[in-house]
């Protein structure tokens, strides 16, 4: 139990911790003392991190509590310094598509949020409604412009649903949460 003096002299000391009927006790919240113990189990740092919500700060600063008192200084540290902040990152970005029909492919990783509206395009006509012409002007020339009833540009209006796509990536780095587990950090007592 190098990890933590705490748990190494409770272990080592058959009178200090050991009740009559062999287990230990350990005065501690149950719901708190189970991250303790998966971090003494496996060297890993908690992350406690929801896409709605983020990081819960209350859970991390309830578990510092225990890591102090506990006598973990790697899993102190990581809780203390804010470590956890760096081991979530987010990426975000933003797509406008056009149309009535469009599909969203997305990781488990993704989130997306969706806004809809109606927008009127305007599509340039040619004078002699040649086919090739509509929505460029330029390719228009001197029997076209002199098509032209009055001088007036001709144009067409569609209504187009555009739809505004704010996706959130939310990328974890598992090694920040395992580095330094194998005992580099954990004899560095503050």
């Amino acid at each position: 139990m190098k990890q933590s003096p705490f748990f190494a002299l409770l272990l080592s000391n058959a009178l200090y911790g050991k009740q009559k009927d062999g287990s230990y006790f350990i005065d501690a919240d149950p719901e708190l003392f189970a991250h303790i113990l998966r971090y003494l189990r496996r060297g890993i740092l908690p992350i406690f991190y929801d896409n709605a919500t983020g990081h819960n700060h209350a859970l991390y600063g309830l578990l510092l509590e225990e890591a102090e008192y506990f006598q973990l200084p790697r899993l102190k540290n990581w809780l203390s310094e804010k470590k956890y902040l760096q081991a979530v990152t987010t990426r975000c970005w933003v797509d406008e598509l056009e149309g009535k029909h469009f599909s969203d492919v997305r990781g488990s990783d993704e989130v997306g949020d969706y806004s809809w509206r109606w927008h009127t395009n305007r599509t340039y006509l040619c004078p002699r409604r040649i086919p090739v012409h509509k929505g460029n002007p330029k390719a228009c020339g001197q029997l076209c412009s002199e098509a032209r009833v009055e001088g007036v540009t001709e144009y067409e209006e569609e209504e187009v649903l555009k739809t505004l796509v704010v996706r959130k990536q939310i990328i974890v780095d598992h090694q920040a949460c395992v580095g330094g587990r194998d005992g580099d950090d954990d004899t560095n007592d503050d």
